[in-house]
């Protein structure tokens, strides 16, 4: 890991993708920053990144000779890495809600934007932003999904920096499985931590449903749910789960 750490940046991805486009950089790069002015989240949404409260990081992968249609392995198993850290802090249940989002309970901690470069057939970088949740104790409830934070969950304070660390470990030995071809473990995985795996959720979704099962995600990133006995194949954000 080349760690860089800044006080203040108004996009991690945004700096670490600049840095990338003007410097030789080596893979396992990492931005963190103790305050993001601008974190960005899905569907262009604001992330709550205030100073010290958080751990928002950006991550650069360079896989080599990675084909398109198995990028979203690679979602997969920074989501899982970063599941597991997680987990390893709290005693809370710990999943990943499709797509992108680690809950504790029914509750959001941290949230995954990726941001893939492709040439060609093949996927030639990835950024990967985290924002986790470490010492909050108040959130915007403007969002789908209510905060919470491993503060709230463990009583402890966190360093960033020590954290960093530790998060990066982890889902760097997921990322090694997958250099090593192990797809159908890193899907295996991520199907345990998958929020509301075959239980009936509610959606919101142009296909007209509100109630459905999610079966599961596929390697495309597409949720295939059952609705009525029929497999529908769902992309986000036409289609969204609902947590509450």
């Amino acid at each position: 890991m080349n760690l860089i750490v800044l006080s203040s940046v108004d996009s991690t991805n945004n700096y670490l993708q600049t840095l990338f486009d003007n410097n030789s950089l080596d893979e396992g790069t990492v931005v963190i920053s103790l305050e993001q002015t601008k974190g960005r989240g899905q569907r262009g949404n604001s992330w709550q990144s205030l100073p010290g409260d958080g751990l928002y990081a950006s991550i650069l992968f360079l896989p080599p000779n990675f084909s398109v249609e198995n990028q979203y392995y690679l979602n997969k198993a920074i989501a899982c890495g970063t599941a597991r850290y997680i987990a390893s802090k709290v005693s809370d249940d710990v999943k990943i809600k499709w797509p992108n989002d680690i809950l504790m309970g029914d509750k959001k901690v941290a949230g995954i934007l990726i941001e893939n470069s492709i040439r060609g057939s093949f996927l030639s970088t990835c950024i990967a932003g985290i924002g986790i949740n470490l010492n909050q104790l108040h959130f915007d409830f403007n969002y789908g999904t209510p905060g919470t934070s491993l503060r709230i969950s463990s009583n402890n304070r966190y360093d960033p920096e020590l954290e960093i660390t530790k998060l990066f470990d982890e889902i760097w030995s997921d990322y090694q499985l997958l250099l090593k071809g192990k797809y159908d473990l890193i899907a295996s995985d991520y199907q345990k931590l998958l929020y509301k795996a075959g239980e009936e959720s509610r959606f919101i979704s142009d296909q007209e449903f509100s109630k459905g099962i999610l079966v599961e995600v596929d390697k495309e990133g597409a949720a295939i749910i059952e609705v009525d006995g029929k497999r529908l194949r769902c992309i986000h954000p036409q289609t969204r789960m609902i947590v509450k």
